[in-house]
């Protein structure tokens, strides 16, 4: 079995950057890697291994990074495939069918697209999404289910990953989408994906969070969003996810495993939303939710 790997992506204001990477190392990261983030903000990316420790290794570096001011806020994490799984993924990633409309497919599968499906042609790569990921497989029913009863004008894929989200809302027939990641990387992927799939004038990906400064005008008036990252960013994030949001908007929440799913649920109620669902596949889970 291929090993799993938790990616850190994290950003520090100018000058931080050389020892918050020594903290991480401290912390028992196995490297760092420093890219430039965005208005002079460094972004150190690091990994670790999904194995016992894990967790122990990643409040160790909250810890010590919130000693230098730097807030779990701007710490996004994900799941990743090991090198070699990249590699060798064209040997078994066929297309295949999510929920009743969607057909996802490599490039290299030429068979045809099932009649009345969707197609959404992606590549998987080593840092980003599949669709194969039980937590995106949540988001991507979720937005289905939205996208059939009412097409979003505004919508926002937040840490947008390989970008499949905010493609899948577009072919559906969502007007636009805004995406944000703090991974450069994983921005150009998604703009990458929207161009492969003919919706590049209706996606913009931006390296970056989600505040009003960075939504601008959009800011109150989005129609649907939906977030697939880890349960202490969604935790973070409750009151921005809320104020981003028209009344009557709705958002998927996804990344948890199910044992979280309380939790979250219970502090977005506490920020003022609704809770119309939660849903739950193999051991993940999503929470859905309405601002009133």
């Amino acid at each position: 079995m291929e090993k799993k790997w938790l990616e850190l992506i994290i950003e520090v204001r100018e000058g931080l950057a050389e020892d918050a990477a020594a903290r991480i190392l401290e912390a028992g990261a196995t490297a760092v890697e420093e890219r430039d983030g965005l208005r002079g903000a460094s972004l150190l990316i690091t990994h670790i291994a999904l194995e016992d420790g894990a967790t122990r290794k990643l409040r160790a570096i909250e810890a010590l990074l919130a000693t230098m001011g730097v807030e779990k806020s701007a710490i996004t994490l994900r799941n990743i495939e090991d090198q070699d799984w990249v590699a060798r993924s064209r040997g078994h990633f066929k297309g295949e069918a999510y929920g009743e409309r969607l057909w996802v497919r490599p490039p290299w599968d030429e068979s045809e697209t099932p009649p009345g499906r969707i197609e959404l042609m992606l590549e998987p790569g080593l840092a980003f999404g599949t669709g194969r990921h039980p937590s995106t497989r949540l988001a991507l029913l979720a937005i289905e289910r939205h996208c059939t009863l009412a097409l979003p004008e505004r919508m926002v894929d937040l840490g947008c990953g390989s970008g499949i989200l905010g493609v899948a809302a577009l072919l559906y027939g969502a007007r636009r989408v805004t995406a944000f990641d703090l991974d450069p990387a994983a921005t150009q992927e998604t703009t990458a994906l929207a161009e492969r799939n003919g919706v590049r004038a209706r996606m913009t990906a931006l390296g970056t969070t989600l505040t009003q400064a960075t939504l601008e005008a959009w800011w109150g008036r989005v129609d649907f969003i939906a977030a697939n990252i880890f349960l202490d960013a969604l935790c973070e994030l409750a009151p921005q996810v809320l104020r981003a949001l028209a009344p009557g908007g709705r958002a998927v929440l996804s990344g948890i495993g199910y044992e979280g799913a309380d939790t979250l649920a219970r502090i977005y109620q506490e920020v003022g939303f609704t809770v119309e669902g939660t849903n739950r596949f193999e051991e993940w889970a999503s929470v859905e939710v309405v601002k009133p």
